[in-house]
């Protein structure tokens, strides 16, 4: 079926069609032709604005910045939508994929540069939708979010399931740290940006790095995608602990491109600390993709030395 739907809309032959991953609903498929492979990505009609992509990955073509190249349906379109499903089809870039945290240190200097050349590129596009707005960071949210986690606690407590007991109650304690935070939305810096950039984003050849999956692009507090693009990629926080010396040292060649206020920088480890528990993955874990556990544990990993370093990181950091 999904052979005939690329066929009937961008006139290709394909030839061969590999699931490559699946998570969350979304599907990834490399298919291939004669002569060609691509990269064809089936998503939830959940997620908004798949049309998007293509624009923002052209004009951002046009500006410099290294990303695959979506093709254009028959009808001009950047996507094939039905009443089932949604998907489009980009060019496959060849080469390497790094794992979290093992990224070589010259990769972790182009990961930073890359990122601030984004930001500043993006300014010229249209604003995007806000995401973790004023909203998002209110106190008001960590307890509703606080209030389901005791309810699903109780119910584990009467269930005897001693290990989700154990987790739930970690991810409360997480939470009343958090709720404590203050930050405040109009001193931060929000950019249109990528909203999903790290390590497993970057294609690599020959020192040449080619940013994909554009599907969550967005406005947000630069900030914080400084920060998980740091902690996702660098080999000294692989078990968990954030350098401060690293931190900065990524920070700096950010800002060569970028501009990060005193507030941002000062701000970097609550922010990501509250998001991360906020979005984090809720336990148990079984029904994670086996692609994404390693980067579950390290997120747990990380936010259990934030609960007890956030004040001194942000001291090592304005230093």
């Amino acid at each position: 079926m999904l052979n005939e739907m690329i066929r009937d809309n961008y006139d290709i032959q394909i030839t061969g069609l590999k699931l490559l991953d699946q998570y969350f609903g979304t599907k990834i498929y490399l298919a291939e032709t004669q002569s060609k492979q691509y990269i064809v990505k089936m998503l939830p009609l959940s997620v908004p604005n798949l049309e998007n992509e293509e624009k923002i990955t052209r004009f951002l073509t046009q500006n410099g910045i290294q990303v695959a190249k979506f093709l254009l349906t028959k009808n001009g379109e950047g996507c094939v939508k039905t009443d089932q499903m949604q998907f489009h089809v980009q060019e496959f870039i060849k080469g390497t994929a790094y794992m979290v945290n093992t990224a070589p240190k010259w990769l972790m200097d182009k990961s930073a540069l890359l990122l601030g050349q984004i930001h500043h590129v993006l300014q010229g596009y249209v604003e995007m939708k806000t995401n973790f707005s004023r909203n998002f960071f209110d106190p008001s949210h960590v307890n509703e979010s606080k209030q389901q986690y005791f309810q699903r606690l109780d119910q584990a407590l009467e269930a005897k399931n001693t290990s989700l007991t154990s987790a739930l109650k970690e991810r409360i304690k997480h939470l009343e740290r958090i709720e404590r935070f203050t930050i405040d939305t109009d001193k931060l810096t929000y950019a249109n940006s990528h909203g999903d950039f790290y390590i497993g984003q970057l294609v690599v050849q020959d020192h040449n790095v080619t940013v994909i999956d554009w599907t969550s692009a967005c406005k947000l507090p630069i900030a914080l995608e400084v920060m998980m693009s740091y902690a996702f990629t660098a080999p000294e926080c692989k078990c968990g602990e954030i350098s401060s010396e690293g931190l900065k040292r990524y920070i700096s060649h950010y800002v060569k491109h970028f501009y990060l206020s005193e507030y941002d920088i000062k701000i970097i480890p609550y922010l990501y600390y509250f998001q991360q528990i906020i979005c984090h993955y809720s336990p148990p874990y079984d029904g994670i993709p086996n692609t994404y556990k390693p980067i579950c544990d390290l997120i747990n990993n990380l936010t259990n030395w934030l609960y007890e370093n956030t004040e001194s990181l942000e001291k090592e950091l304005q230093r």
